[in-house]
């Protein structure tokens, strides 16, 4: 192999390498703001409010967030909640579902819940989580309410 032979090989790897990296930062480049600029909604989790009770009682839940979109439907509402001692139970809540116009504003809305066998259910410090499963254009999009200090609450 001739001194030219392994210079146009070596281009060739270098261009290669390049190229691939170009293009993989395409993609991330590409990937990342279609996830930025999808977003459905922002938590406000500073104006979350979850009174206490005992746990055969109802709980009220104040909660806030900024829609950002109108093309996604909530198709499912899920809550539950974690006992102090981690045990995870299934709670109802009023609403089967929250809808609302894209807006500028922090919007604040409130609802209460049981919890299922309440009975099993530990005193003590709980937290509350819950499962938003909305249907959009780009696909089912599951949005969680954030982890904290306002969503922990005491069961009597």
């Amino acid at each position: 192999m001739g001194i030219m032979d392994r210079t146009t090989s070596f281009t060739g790897m270098i261009a290669a390498v390049f190229a691939v990296i170009g293009g993989g930062y395409a993609t991330w480049d590409t990937i990342g703001n279609s996830f930025k600029d999808n977003n459905i909604l922002v938590w406000s989790p500073e104006h979350f409010e979850v009174s206490s009770n005992s746990a055969s009682g109802e709980f009220k839940v104040i909660v806030a967030r900024q829609k950002l979109r109108d093309d996604c439907a909530v198709e499912d509402f899920r809550l539950e909640v974690r006992d102090s001692q981690y045990i995870v139970h299934t709670a109802i809540p009023s609403v089967a579902k929250f809808s609302g116009a894209a807006t500028e504003t922090i919007e604040k809305f409130g609802y209460k819940f049981t919890i299922n066998n309440a009975d099993t259910v530990a005193k003590g410090q709980a937290s509350l989580m819950a499962h938003i499963y909305y249907k959009c254009p780009e696909g089912n999009v599951v949005i969680n309410y954030p982890s904290h200090e306002n969503l922990n609450f005491e069961i009597q």
